[in-house]
């Protein structure tokens, strides 16, 4: 089975979503920020509701139909390159564990590989929580979380880069097996793959057997293409369904999705709209919104990262009970099994919204791999890294060479005045720093440096920390 570059695109919304804001700092190499979305409070303002959500069962049942009597997502690992990972509830016991810490907070003990922000939880929640009775889509999957964003919700390329590439060395190794790979995050105003660095960031994700599944964008028709890396034309790229009404034939498609622009399409949807997943108390979501907490742990989240988590999820099912299939087997089947709705255009649904049941149906073997430009092809400038590892310096709360980015310390340890100091999860502090009993083999990452600490041309120090 051939396989071939892909990319893989980030983009979010939400309780979820973290976006590329043209508004956000950016240094003179151009390096785009990925910031909170401007509609972000406006749209968990209309979850409140209780009465109005989509629980994790229900969400299940939607899109699963009776695949969910096929496997569980078993032995497959699925990374989440997110705000990270709070081992809440229901994600507590071995399923979670944490890769790098590249956001801001990385090097401040208490917070590292937390999501202070509240975004990565509720994603990890649609994908393989398991708490009384109440499932995510494959809930015996692992989450490999890289922590990419804080609890400002703001991340950069080069940091989102840097952690596909981990990503891609550290797939196969330490005794995980990444098959998928989750982007919840996107670049707004990137209008062509070719010469994109995420583009081609994801592209060697996908070539390296990685299934990347990428929200679409939540920009609605305010921009004529999907975002960055959802563009490309290779990895798996997410539209939003809003079934709150549990009634198939009844899905409509929120106004906040965002649209395609006729030759690269949404591949697919999924539910997206009023998702009730896993809260984490005291994140900055949390405390903006709290009108959509459900109960005492949950939190009501809306937007295509959400729908991305639902298909990451089927992918990590598809990969636990037929192992040999590639990325383009995967692709090909999510896609025929898609659930058609003749009211709304490829370019708002691609195919349709998923459906276990019918891809259960329409699997696909040996599907010749997609042939498209490459996003590092000749005259775009990206030099794809080659044979680079990670430095010797630990993760786990570590440092990066002296513990300053740009010679500047991290503050104090608190954010807006509050620390996380006191705060207990399910009756077990923070101190420790083990997660759910599991830790990096010593927390060092093998060997060299990044070609040089180098992104293409623009260094680490340039781009500031937002």
């Amino acid at each position: 089975m051939r396989r071939v570059l892909m990319l893989l695109a980030l983009l979010p919304l939400m309780a979820g979503a973290l976006v590329f804001s043209d508004d956000s700092t950016a240094d003179e190499a151009g390096v785009g920020v990925l910031s909170p979305s401007s509609e972000f409070v406006e749209l968990l303002g209309g979850d409140e509701d209780d009465d109005d959500h989509v629980t994790l069962n229900e969400l299940r049942n939607a899109t699963l139909q009776n695949f969910q009597y096929w496997g569980d997502g078993s032995g497959v690992d699925v990374a989440l390159i997110d705000t990270g990972v709070s081992p809440v509830d229901g994600l507590d016991d071995g399923r979670l564990l944490h890769g790098p810490d590249l956001s801001s907070e990385g090097g401040i003990e208490e917070v590292a590989f937390l999501d202070t922000y509240g975004h990565g939880t509720h994603l990890a929640g649609i994908i393989a929580g398991d708490r009384n009775g109440a499932q995510g889509i494959a809930p015996a999957a692992r989450i490999v979380s890289v922590k990419v964003a804080g609890r400002d919700g703001v991340t950069t390329v080069p940091q989102v880069v840097a952690a596909i590439d981990w990503v891609i060395e550290h797939g196969q190794s330490d005794g995980l097996n990444i098959r998928v790979l989750n982007l919840s995050l996107g670049l707004a105003g990137v209008d062509d793959h070719r010469g994109d660095l995420l583009s081609a960031a994801v592209e060697r994700a996908w070539d390296a057997g990685i299934f990347v599944v990428v929200a679409g964008g939540n920009d609605g028709d305010t921009q004529a293409h999907l975002d960055s890396p959802a563009i490309d034309p290779y990895v798996m790229a997410v539209a939003a369904v809003d079934t709150t009404g549990n009634i198939r034939r009844g899905y409509t498609v929120p106004d906040w999705s965002a649209m395609g622009d006729g030759e690269r399409n949404p591949d697919s949807s999924a539910a997206g709209r009023s998702i009730a997943s896993y809260r984490v108390p005291g994140s900055a979501i949390d405390e903006m919104a709290p009108g959509a907490r459900v109960g005492n742990d949950l939190f009501t989240g809306s937007g295509t990262s959400q729908s991305a988590a639902v298909v990451s999820g089927l992918a990590a099912r598809l990969f636990s009970i037929l192992p040999m299939l590639d990325n383009d087997d995967v692709k090909t089947s999510l896609i025929a099994g898609a659930f058609p709705m003749e009211d709304y255009p490829a370019q708002r649904i691609g195919d349709g919204a998923v459906d276990g049941q019918e891809t259960s149906h329409n699997l696909w073997f040996d599907v010749p791999a997609q042939v498209h430009e490459p996003a590092a092809g000749d005259g775009t400038g990206i030099v794809t890294p080659t044979g680079a590892t990670w430095s010797g310096g630990q993760w786990n709360g570590a440092t990066w060479s002296g513990a300053t980015w740009s010679g500047a310390t991290w503050s104090g340890g608190t954010w807006s005045g509050a620390t996380w100091s006191g705060a207990t999860w399910s009756g077990a502090t923070w101190s420790g720093a083990t997660w759910s009993g599991a830790t990096w083999s010593g927390a060092t990452w093998s060997g060299a440096t990044w070609s040089g600490a180098t992104w293409s041309g623009a260094t680490w120090s340039g781009s500031g920390w937002v």
